[in-house]
């Protein structure tokens, strides 16, 4: 494969090594895919050139750690030789590199493979497409002897075994139901943000439980609802087209709520799905056990579910017995992650939610619908505490004012409350600096959704 180097700005230092890993990685997928004739350019650059290319050309307001702008052309009197251009910010992959815990080489080759497979045409828009590209990911890193998966032995084994069993599972409901609470009481942390407003979680979280016998992968999706502007459009285009590829359904319904239109909305979409669906009803702990049969009675007729489980997410009853009944449905395959890895979010993203959960927790009235927050920075320090940056944006002057509090005291409380979550996570202790800021009407902008890492 011939690869062509470059520099933005052309007076940045680059080491050699990083241009050696990127040609490795390159010319190894040239092999794999048959592309050894094929041309690709490389240029390594910095956050502040990066984030201006994500400015100018996808509408994102941040630096990323990879572009891809592929150049080949469908057709056939066209030269098809030239794959296009990746644009590698050197300065995100160390960061990144230190963040999770693993070597320059390891980040270096992935995001070279990741932005290879983006201009051989692969995606990660679907979930179906997201899981095939993870795959080919997984493929090219143990094909390059550098695995992203520090437990490659146990996998290993666990490929062999042939009553081991892996599959995907959507969390699905509507707003407030619990499923979150659900998720993170399967995983055993806390993973997906919970809170008593409604419409809580915006992103699909993979979340990944892995016991002796199978690897269940949940994708906790945003309440089905029906959506009031661009951000809640998106949230309902993740929780429906997570439906289509994954190997079971658990559907949530609150024990203590009433049947109505949600819940009818919700199964008229499961009419097109050929899966298995299990009925999950929640917040048996606030019911009387003689009330919990009438319940039952009120739903099974509603659809063909493959199994009616009343549960407490919150108290953990019959969480076992869920979990038996889904293994059911899931086929035998291979352990798709490492057993000790929980989420596929990275630490500051999972930090970010941890700080909206605490706004959202705090504060009334349209405000939490109008919060998003973003961590601007997150670095060890010398002394092995940890600094982390962030804003917590709102859509109104008046909004701001509220998230501040008089004083300052309700952003103190965010932090406080933040903090010690995050602690807990990162094992160290943190050093929380919030600002907030007013982003206009930023759940109706495009531009703005995608900036907060909500549109994909």
């Amino acid at each position: 494969m011939n690869i062509f180097f470059g520099n933005l700005p052309e007076n940045l230092r680059v080491d050699k090594e990083i241009e050696n890993i990127c040609r490795k990685t390159a010319e190894k997928i040239g092999e794999l895919y048959d592309e050894k004739e094929s041309e690709v350019s490389i240029t390594i650059t910095n956050d502040e050139e990066i984030h201006k290319l994500n400015k100018k050309y996808r509408n994102i307001d941040r630096p990323t750690d990879v572009l891809s702008f592929a150049f080949r052309e469908t057709d056939e009197d066209v030269d098809n030789s030239n794959l296009g251009e990746i644009i590698i910010s050197c300065e995100r992959a160390k960061a990144q590199a230190e963040e999770y815990g693993h070597s320059l080489e390891r980040e270096i080759a992935f995001l070279t493979a990741h932005g290879m497979l983006h201009l051989l045409g692969y995606d990660h828009i679907e979930e179906a497409d997201r899981i095939e590209m993870e795959a080919e990911q997984r493929f090219i890193m143990n094909a390059l002897n550098i695995s992203r998966d520090d437990n490659a032995k146990e996998a290993a084994q666990n490929l062999a075994d042939e009553n081991f069993k892996s599959g995907f599972v959507a969390v699905i409901g509507r707003p407030n139901v619990g499923k979150s609470t659900l998720i993170n009481s399967l995983i055993g942390q806390k993973i997906a943000i919970m809170s008593d407003k409604p419409q809580t979680t915006r992103n699909k979280i993979l979340c990944v439980l892995t016991e002796n016998d199978a690897q269940i992968i949940f994708l906790d999706t945003p309440g089905i609802h029906k959506p009031k502007h661009k951000l809640g459009e998106y949230m309902v285009q993740a929780a429906e087209g997570t439906l289509k590829d994954v190997d079971a359904i658990f559907f949530v319904v609150d024990a203590t709520e009433t049947f109505g239109a949600g819940e009818k909305y919700i199964i008229e979409r499961l009419q097109s799905t050929n899966r298995p669906v299990m009925l999950l009803i929640n917040k048996i702990d606030l019911l009387e056990k003689t009330d919990i049969l009438p319940v039952i009675e009120k739903y099974k007729n509603t659809y063909e579910y493959s199994a009616i489980i009343p549960i407490s997410a919150k108290n953990n009853e019959n969480l076992d017995s869920l979990l038996a009944e889904a293994k059911k449905y899931l086929p035998k395959g291979p352990m798709y992650y490492p057993s000790d890895m929980v989420t596929d979010q990275p630490e500051r993203l999972i930090a970010a939610e941890l700080i909206r959960e605490k706004a959202l927790q705090l504060t009334r009235d349209e405000v939490p619908h109008s919060i998003a927050v973003e961590v601007d920075e997150m670095k060890t320090r010398k002394k092995g505490d940890i600094y982390i940056r962030a804003t917590i944006y709102v859509e109104r002057e008046s909004q701001k004012g509220i998230v501040i509090g008089k004083r300052g005291a309700l952003l103190k409380e965010i932090g406080a409350l933040s903090r010690k979550d995050i602690e807990i996570m990162v094992g160290a202790k943190v050093y929380l600096d919030l600002w907030v800021k007013v982003k206009k009407d930023w759940r109706d902008v495009e531009g703005a959704i995608q900036s907060f890492g909500l549109g994909g």
